[in-house]
């Protein structure tokens, strides 16, 4: 029997003083080692055989059910956060799920995140920010449907946040996996960007879709064919644009970008990339990516969050707070041992209005996703913080408690004490033992397809795949595990040579991430080192 261990409640003063937040600033300094850490989408190995994976002349991801619908303008000036949100995050949710994005707005709304990033002052004209930020707060807690938000454009003028914690739990469930980014003004890129838009790099049954800023001040456009061309993208200032497809027998070979703000659909030769103009790296004057850097957003697949916080705070000004979670293994522990933030969400954004925004309630309920701190419990056993920082204002922590998903029921662990003023810096923590230990359920996986040969089979429990194929003479395969984007993460011999045992971990014994992992396999006497015989896993959270 699981020992349920009684919630405990602990406020200290700064108890895990782990580093002051630092209020986001509109267009904050884009540096070098900030773009650094965005990783670069790399072509896996598997396509160098253009035979085997030939890339179509042209795709047009806009003809797709998933693709927003576009005869819509955003209200405010934030083109990125509507590229990013409304344009690309929400075509990827829509085809991850097989659902049309139809109506007469997209069924994500962009006003989620934009109202966490902007200083409060949506009335007056907002802010602009990056798609980067608003992927990056997708990762973080997922963006709602407009329907959860209120609307699609809810909050408008008052620069509202939703409350409810079960709204956040849904939004939850599509946070974004990762996202990556081309640097289009190098050569072969193009091969990049085509096979992203045409299947992900990961054979999925469509691409995606990508995010360009450029600046719409010194563009110039034309018509070639009767259809319309940017024929000059210019350099400093920002406008986003969603580059939705390619043709490479049109005007030289070309890119199909789409606009938010009623500019339709523009083709943009391939060649317009080519010289990086516009790009300003550490420069806080200008800190844009114009034409120079493709973004695409990947989300999460069949996630389901296994523990939250559901977190009931009352304040009077929002840009005053910060918060941070933090995870320890041990039920007694006084601080975590590792933490997180939520990117924009209560991070001194919002402007200096109530949690809800201007004239609304100062009361808000949030949902926060801790299922990223499975790793560190031990046996589904430890102890969970939140942190919240007040540089002013006032206010207080109403009430606290753990969702633990991970039974048949889900139980609530409530935190004993309610009602806590926010003065400083607090710190509260709840012991925990969840219901069945997460590092056995986040294993969870599916076939996409049986793969040129290779089978695979799941073994009780989904901790590891048995691959087979025929080959009964063979006596020295090897089985290779690869990551989408072609890096090797395990090779080792085949069983009497016909299958082998993958346990979902890497050459150093350390579990996998979520994502999609190709499993090839060499057979003696046929031609090339890897991937005569091949299928793909997906692993998720």
């Amino acid at each position: 029997m699981i020992r349920v261990l009684k919630a405990l409640c602990v406020v200290c003063c700064a108890a895990f003083l782990v580093s002051a937040q630092t209020p986001r600033k509109q267009f904050e300094q884009l540096t070098t080692a900030r773009l650094a850490l965005i990783p670069d989408f790399v072509l896996p190995d598997i396509y160098k055989d253009r035979t085997a994976h030939p890339l179509p002349a042209s795709v047009d991801n806009s003809k797709l059910k998933c693709f927003p619908p576009y005869n819509w303008s955003i209200d405010g000036w934030c083109c990125a956060n509507a590229v990013g949100a409304s344009y690309c995050y929400n075509y990827e949710v829509c085809n991850l799920q097989d659902t049309a994005n139809g109506g007469s707005s997209p069924k994500y709304t962009y006003e989620y995140t934009y109202h966490m990033l902007d200083g409060g002052n949506q009335a007056t004209g907002g802010d602009g920010w990056m798609f980067l930020d608003v992927f990056e707060q997708a990762k973080k807690t997922g963006i709602m449907t407009s329907t959860d938000f209120g609307g699609f454009e809810w909050g408008n003028g008052f620069a509202g946040w939703a409350s409810g914690y079960d709204k956040y739990y849904r939004a939850m469930k599509v946070r974004a996996q990762e996202y990556y980014k081309i640097d289009v003004s190098l050569a072969g890129s193009d091969e990049l960007v085509k096979q992203y838009i045409y299947d992900h790099g990961d054979q999925s049954a469509h691409g995606g879709l990508m995010a360009v800023q450029v600046d719409d001040g010194t563009w110039a456009t034309g018509t070639v064919s009767g259809k319309r061309v940017f024929t000059k993208l210019g350099g400093g200032g920002g406008h986003a644009l969603t580059v939705c497809g390619y043709d490479d027998t049109f005007d030289g070979g070309a890119y199909l970008l789409c606009g938010n703000w009623g500019e339709g659909f523009y083709w943009a030769p391939y060649s317009l990339f080519k010289n990086g103009a516009g790009w300003y790296p550490d420069n806080t004057s200008a800190p844009f990516l114009n034409n120079k850097y493709f973004m695409g957003v990947r989300i999460k697949k069949a996630y389901s969050p296994k523990f939250t916080f559901k977190v009931s705070l009352t304040h009077n000004q929002r840009n005053q707070l910060s918060m941070l979670t933090g995870a320890a293994s041990s039920t007694t522990a006084t601080a975590p041992s590792t933490t997180t933030n939520y990117y924009a969400l209560v991070n001194y954004t919002g402007g200096s209005l109530p949690l809800c925004g201007g004239g609304q309630s100062s009361t808000i309920e949030l949902g926060l996703d801790l299922t990223d701190f499975s790793s560190v419990l031990v046996n589904g056993q430890g102890t969970v913080f939140l942190q919240i920082t007040s540089k002013g204002g006032t206010g207080q922590v109403n009430s606290l408690s753990v969702m633990d998903y991970t039974g048949a029921t889900v139980k609530e662990i409530p935190c004993s004490q309610t009602n806590v003023a926010i003065n400083g810096t607090i710190t509260m923590k709840v012991p925990l033992s969840l219901a069945v230990p997460v590092e056995h359920m986040e294993r969870e996986m599916q076939m996409l397809h049986q793969g040129n040969g290779l089978f695979a089979k799941f073994n009780s429990g989904l901790h590891s795949v048995l691959f087979t194929f025929a080959g009964e003479n063979v006596r020295s395969a090897v089985l290779q595990i690869r990551d989408i984007n072609g890096r090797t993460v395990l090779t080792k011999a085949c069983s009497g040579g016909s299958s082998a045992t993958w346990d979902l971990k890497d050459f150093a014994g350390r579990k996998v991430g979520p994502g999609a992992y190709v499993a090839s396999v060499n057979v003696p006497g046929t031609s090339g080192a890897f991937g005569n015989l091949s299928t793909k896993v997906l692993v998720t959270d």
